[in-house]
């Protein structure tokens, strides 16, 4: 049956191959022996290898590999048949078993009568689009711009126009009929310059058959003068003859594009100037054949045109200005062009420039600047007609852009000029000098306000540098500034302090400027400068009152803190700088500016201050704190040795009496002595060390100078202790009166008693007044303890003269701060009052340096003392600067002689003659004398043999509590023996 149905098969070429036998052929059917041109009996040898030239043997195990993997397949190859023929095949290939054997099927179709059916049909294809192509041509040829054309030249060399397209009509001004009947009607139209060239054109390409191409100008029946570009190819006829295929197209667009380019190209603004605008407006009505060209700038408003070129049939016309309302450069602005062909007066009747020059035909376009804003038009009008409406407009669109550049830069000139001449104005007439340095640093400009300041002529500027003029150190680091803007780009601002021509000093701030140049570099330096001279001053005055005293002009404290804070940072960076801090006190001056006034007070700061730097080195630095302090900064002292010499001259300097309105005032300095950094390493540790050394000094009976040491600090810490028990001691009760007798030599009668003040310090005994009076007055808590002493001893005065026939006085003493810091009299009044104490009871006793102020407010408490009925007593007479002229000046009733003196009677000659002289002096004055500090009787004697009646003391009675005075005062009734 299988057999059966492949003989059946008798147009297909069928085989059938045993895959495991290299496909060797085992069976084919009579078309197989036929399309291979062999008998069966020889085809039933071959293998693939033996007809398929595409196989080889790697090639063929390969492609009966994937035969086993698929099955079967088809596929295109080639069969070599008997002859040697190569035929192409489409081979279908099946596999399947028999016998225990792989078979495959292959059913092979000759390819050749198909692929000649597909070459038929492509043929037929190509024959119809060749067919279409041509019906396109042809209408391409109809409608393209220009005309196609075929020439023959026949071979007796005449010529004929075969074909021409429709277009002809257009370019030349032809008709088809007109140009196949004569060809020589198209050679009359080309202007006689032209023809020379045309024909020199013609023979190469007729003689040679070279491509044909030419421009040349015709005359058009209507349109006129045009350039026509033609071009074609040559092509030989077997008779001989020669046809030439091609266009020609009407270019005169294209040449007048060119024409123009080349005219922007040749001429610019910057070049020509304003003469820019008239040549272009010459040339477009020339090139476009045009009686009228205008070129307009816009007002600012553009309510009106002002004309930069108006040309008019050949000619130039001056300058005008028009309102652009009912014109059509009206209608134009908005717009990207503007045409009227025909008829443009009856559009704007009211425009008379269009009737005056009657015009018929107008075409314009805007002109935009770079933001894109009208600032201009540009517009060619015509007495006749517009035909190439299009053509017209494309050129002025065309040179609209270089046009409107043109006329931005010439609006940005005249703006720049007009800038240039308001800036030029306002530097001439700036209040601000303005100099140009070129790279050399010369300058090349100065305005007239710098002329002026500088007091010489312009010409002894420009040329110089700063450092030649004005010159000086500042001017120095002022042109090394204008390097650095050269080198760095950058602004920069200076101020330089100068001198004028005439010796004026002149503070300028200076504003440096880059002026820079295309490529980026710098080319000149502008500078700006103002006049700071009275600024600069205030801010002296300023940094002066922020780092000097204004009343001696010494530096203060911040000044000196400075100053310190960098010896400390010099020390701390290595240089290891030593240093002393003196700090300096006038000693009593609260007392002289209390009493005297403020004025007097500031005085004599001043001139303190003027003797204190002169006593100093060159390097040490002199600061007031403040009040009556001053401090002497010493950098780098050799030794203690010299500290000593130096504070010893300060000293020194106050040693000398102040005349101060007429009055001397004699005042001596505490001063004490800190070290860096051996002492400490703070500023304020430093300040204070300084401060407890002082007061140390002050202590120490003052006019002398103290080193700091450590305890110091104990003892300074030790007066704050006292300070802060004493506020509270009048609340526990813890001061107490004793009273010491006073006594009248000549009978041995109690005349009186000094009321000295006692402390019972809780957990510590009794204090002296000499520990906690300076403390209490250095606080202000005398005034406090002041009123109640005074209390206390009224209340006693009032107790013990209450049954006594002759009555005791009891003597207080008073502080100068009780004259100061209240209304002392106001107070002495009401504590009598309230005690109910005679003033004659009470003596009250002030110190000399009290009286020496001479103050007016202190002689009238002291004269409301004296009216009141108290008493007056000098205390420590002769210890201090004693003056004989207070002894009348004032209300003063006794003097009590210093225990300095008496303690040195009769023994001590001088002493002796001393107290002697001063009984004499109260003798003479009518005052009372008492001696202090009497301890034996041969002080007794002698003070009594000179004629000195009242003295206290051991001798007499020491001091006691109230109780025990009392008890003593009352076991005689008044009398001791």
């Amino acid at each position: 049956m299988f057999r059966a149905m492949i003989e059946c098969l008798q147009d297909q070429v069928v085989t059938v191959h045993d895959i495991g036998d290299s496909a060797r052929i085992i069976y084919a059917n009579e078309a197989a022996c036929r399309h291979f041109g062999v008998d069966l009996e020889t085809l039933l040898t071959w293998c693939p290898l033996d007809f398929d030239p595409t196989h080889d043997e790697e090639s063929l195990r390969l492609s009966l590999e994937q035969h086993r993997l698929t099955g079967g397949m088809t596929f295109e190859t080639l069969h070599r048949v008997a002859g040697g023929e190569v035929i192409p095949v489409e081979v279908t290939t099946n596999l399947f078993e028999q016998n225990g054997k792989r078979l495959a099927m292959c059913i092979s179709r000759d390819l050749r009568p198909r692929r000649e059916a597909e070459e038929r049909i492509k043929e037929i294809e190509r024959l119809r689009a060749e067919q279409a192509g041509l019906r396109r041509l042809s209408r391409f040829a109809q409608c393209a711009p220009g005309f196609m054309y075929t020439v023959e030249q026949r071979a007796d060399g005449s010529l004929a126009m075969t074909y021409a397209s429709s277009g002809v009509e257009d370019v030349l001004g032809l008709s088809v009929a007109a140009v196949l009947e004569d060809i020589g009607r198209i050679h009359a139209l080309v202007v006689p310059e032209d023809r020379e060239m045309l024909l020199q054109h013609e023979t190469p390409s007729r003689v040679e058959l070279l491509p044909f191409q030419s421009e040349y100008r015709i005359q058009h029946p209507a349109k006129g003068e045009r350039w026509l570009e033609a071009r074609s190819l040559p092509e030989r006829q077997g008779t001989g003859a020669t046809l030439w295929h091609g266009f020609l197209v009407d270019v005169t667009e294209r040449k007048r594009m060119e024409e123009t380019l080349r005219f922007i190209a040749q001429r610019s603004w910057a070049t020509e100037g304003e003469a820019f605008f008239s040549g272009m407006a010459r040339h477009l009505g020339k090139t476009l054949g045009v009686d009228y060209v205008i070129i307009d700038r816009l007002t600012r408003e553009s309510e009106f045109a002002e004309t930069v070129a108006l040309y008019a049939r050949g000619e130039e016309l001056p300058h005008i200005c028009y309102r652009l309302t009912g014109t059509p450069c009206e209608s134009l602005m908005g717009r990207s062009l503007c045409c009227f062909p025909r008829q443009v007066r009856k559009l704007f009747p009211e425009d008379a420039m269009l009737r005056d020059m009657a015009v018929e035909s107008y075409a314009g376009v805007p002109l935009w600047d770079s933001t894109g804003t009208a600032i201009g038009l540009i517009a060619v009008m015509d007495g006749r007609p517009m035909a190439e409406t299009d053509s017209v407009t494309a050129l002025l669109q065309l040179v609209a852009a270089r046009v409107a550049a043109a006329l931005e830069r010439d609006r940005s000139e005249r703006q720049l000029r007009a800038k240039e001449q308001e800036f030029r104005s306002l530097v001439e007439h700036s209040p601000d000098t303005v100099a140009r340095y070129g790279r050399d640093c010369r300058r090349i400009y100065a305005n007239p306000r710098l002329v002026e300041e500088a007091g010489v002529p312009l010409s002894e500027l420009l040329g110089r540098t700063p450092a030649e003029f004005p010159g000086g150190e500042s001017a120095r680091a002022y042109q090394a500034k204008i390097r650095q803007v050269f080198d760095t780009g950058m602004p920069e601002e200076f101020e330089l302090t100068w001198t004028t021509a005439q010796g004026g000093e002149v503070v300028s701030h200076i504003r440096l400027t880059p002026e820079v140049g295309f490529e980026g570099e710098v080319r000149h330096v502008l500078a700006v400068g103002r006049d700071i001279t009275e600024i600069d001053a205030y801010r002296r005055r300023i940094h002066h009152m922020a780092f000097f005293d204004t009343l001696t002009g010494l530096p203060n404290r911040e000044m000196l803190n400075e100053r310190i804070r960098k010896a400390m940072e010099s020390g701390a960076s290595g240089a290891g700088e030593r240093f002393a801090l003196m700090m300096l006190d006038l000693d009593r001056f609260k007392e002289i500016n209390d009493t005297l006034g403020h004025g007097v007070g500031d005085l004599l700061l001043e001139k303190a201050a003027h003797r204190l730097l002169g006593a100093v080195r060159g390097e040490d630095m002199v600061a007031r704190l403040g009040g009556d302090e001053f401090a002497v900064l010493v950098p780098e002292p050799n030794d203690r040795a010299e500290l000593a010499t130096l504070a010893a001259r300060v000293l020194g300097a106050f040693a000398e009496p102040f005349l101060i309105e007429g009055r001397e005032l004699f005042v001596s300095a505490s001063l004490g002595i800190a070290l860096y950094p051996k002492d400490c390493t703070g500023i304020e540790t430093l300040f204070r060390f300084a401060d407890t050394a002082m007061y140390h000094a002050k202590r120490r009976g003052r006019n002398n100078f103290q080193f700091y040491s450590a305890d110091l600090t104990a003892r300074a810490s030790e007066r704050m202790r006292i300070e802060s028990a004493l506020r509270r001691a009048l609340q526990r009760n813890e001061l107490e009166l004793y009273f010491q007798p006073q006594i009248d030599m000549t009978d041995g009668a109690f005349v009186g008693a000094e009321a000295l003040l006692r402390w019972k310090r809780l957990g510590q005994g009794i204090m002296l007044p000499h520990k906690f009076i300076p403390v209490a007055e250095e606080s202000g808590l005398i005034v406090g303890i002041g009123e109640w002493v005074l209390a206390q001893a009224c209340g006693a005065a009032v107790a013990w003269n209450r049954h006594r026939e002759q009555p005791l006085r009891v003597a207080v003493n008073l502080s100068t701060r009780q004259f100061i810091l209240n209304d002392l009299a106001g107070t002495v009044r009401r504590i009598l009052d309230e005690t109910g104490c005679p003033p004659q009871w009470l003596e009250l006793e002030i110190t000399e340096s009290l009286l020496l102020e001479d103050s007016k407010e202190i002689r009238a408490t002291l004269e409301t003392f004296d009216r009141m009925g108290l008493s007056i007593a000098i205390d420590d007479f002769g210890t201090g600067y004693s003056a004989l002229s207070y002894l009348h000046r004032f209300p003063v009733k006794r003097i009590k002689i210093d225990r300095s003196f008496v303690r040195g009677v009769p023994s001590d000659r001088r002493k002796s003659e001393v107290v002697k002289a001063m009984i004499s002096i109260a003798q003479a004055m009518s005052l009372e004398v008492l001696a202090e500090g009497v301890e034996t009787p041969l002080q007794a004697i002698y003070l009594q043999a000179h004629g000195c009646r009242l003295a206290q003391g051991h001798l007499f009675g020491i001091p006691l509590p109230r109780s025990g005075f009392e008890a003593m005062a009352g076991n005689d009734r008044g009398i001791v023996s």
